[in-house]
């Protein structure tokens, strides 16, 4: 009897043990809105890249508004922030060398190629990004 108590005492601790955190990265959930010319982008895409060496994240933007949650976050750092989101109404244009057509980007170059848009992670915190460019 002892040695069954002792097998599920074990399992138990294992158990409890098992379901603490893993992510030695300390990932942090990260939301935020994005609005263009006074207005939330319809749709479009943000890319969190660390400054130095880490982890990047990004996530769909939908009527202005993305989420990051917790086990895709971002590990406490500074970031730079890159936007894009096309004109839906826009004709495809050719690259050159391409086989396919894209849609015309409408956010300026210095908030995507460009950006020199910054955030901080920081961990425990809410971490609430919200942009409005003109």
């Amino acid at each position: 009897m002892k040695k069954i108590a002792s097998v599920l005492v074990f399992g138990v601790c294992l158990f409890f043990v098992g379901c603490g955190s893993s992510d030695s990265l300390n990932r942090q959930a990260v939301t935020g809105e994005i609005q263009f010319e006074g207005s939330p982008i319809p749709e479009g895409t943000i890319e969190f890249s660390p400054v130095g060496e880490g982890t990047s994240s990004g996530a769909v933007i939908q009527e202005g508004k993305f989420s990051i949650p917790e086990e895709k976050g971002l590990p406490p750092g500074e970031y730079l922030v890159r936007i894009s989101a096309y004109n839906p109404d826009a004709e495809p244009v050719a690259m050159p060398g391409e086989s396919n057509n894209v849609a015309e980007e409408i956010i300026p170059p210095k908030y995507n190629t460009e950006s020199d848009v910054k955030f901080t992670v920081e961990a425990g915190a809410e971490n609430v990004f919200t942009l409005n460019i003109e």
